[in-house]
């Protein structure tokens, strides 16, 4: 499986389904910079990339985070959405990122 398909699984996509995904590896490249930025260690990727050896452990957060920061991006519904619906996704986000931090930003990978 590759980082891809599980990002489309998460989003509900169909992982045959490939229409959407430059627009994916985009938004989810743009996030793992972000993440990067905040010491986590993990590389862009691309249609074949394997999940990162580096946050095998944590693989899960980090695919997680990455679905959060996709979909907000992805789904303009969200924009016009609920503010309750936002502050949680980004209330989630921070405290993914802060539970990657603790871990990665201290050299404890």
């Amino acid at each position: 499986m590759t980082v891809l398909n599980d990002l489309k699984e998460l989003l509900e996509m169909d992982s045959d389904e490939d229409i959407f995904d430059s627009q994916l590896l985009q938004h989810a490249n743009s996030g793992i910079n972000y993440l990067k930025n905040n010491a986590i260690p993990i590389t862009k990727i691309d249609l074949d990339t394997e999940p990162w050896d580096a946050v095998k452990d944590d693989y899960q957060t980090v695919l997680s985070w990455l679905n959060l920061f996709v979909l907000q991006r992805f789904d303009r519904s969200l924009m016009n959405g609920p503010a309750a619906t936002k502050q949680w996704i980004e209330s989630d986000m921070e405290d993914s990122l802060y539970q990657l931090k603790i871990k990665y930003d201290r050299g404890q990978s």
